[in-house]
């Protein structure tokens, strides 16, 4: 009967729970191998073993990078940004360590290289606009 299948579904929920609670692991203990296991197996259901091996090797060295472990703060993913490059090959994607700053000019007239200048970052728009 239907109502029995659900009755046997709500058992089995409450069971999961508790081997889930018995089985997890404190943030303290989580070190690089665990984290590689963890990214390998959600990756290698999605992509081909090669590539799932290498983004997962990117994604666990951007959250060890972000991550204080003398601080007991949740870890802020927001401090990692995925920029949609154009590649030569999707192994070619790679953690870079630092701000990218992609733009291009801003005018025509403007040099295409420079050696030995300055770059000023500023979070404010420069641009004028009506108010």
């Amino acid at each position: 009967h239907p109502r029995v299948i659900c009755d046997g579904f709500d058992i089995a929920k409450v069971e999961a729970a508790k081997f889930l609670d018995n089985f997890k692991v404190k943030n303290g203990d989580i070190d690089r191998e665990t984290l590689d296991c963890v990214s390998k197996t959600a990756l290698r259901t999605k992509l081909h073993e090669e590539l799932a091996d290498h983004i997962g090797n990117v994604c666990v060295d951007a959250v060890l990078c972000i991550n204080d472990k003398e601080a007991e703060v949740p870890i802020d993913l927001f401090m990692v940004e995925i920029m949609h490059m154009q590649h030569k090959s999707d192994l070619s994607s790679r953690l870079v360590k630092g701000l990218v700053l992609d733009h291009g000019g801003r005018h025509p007239d403007m040099p295409k290289a420079l050696k030995n200048c300055h770059v000023m970052v500023l979070n404010v728009d420069l641009e004028y606009t009506k108010s």
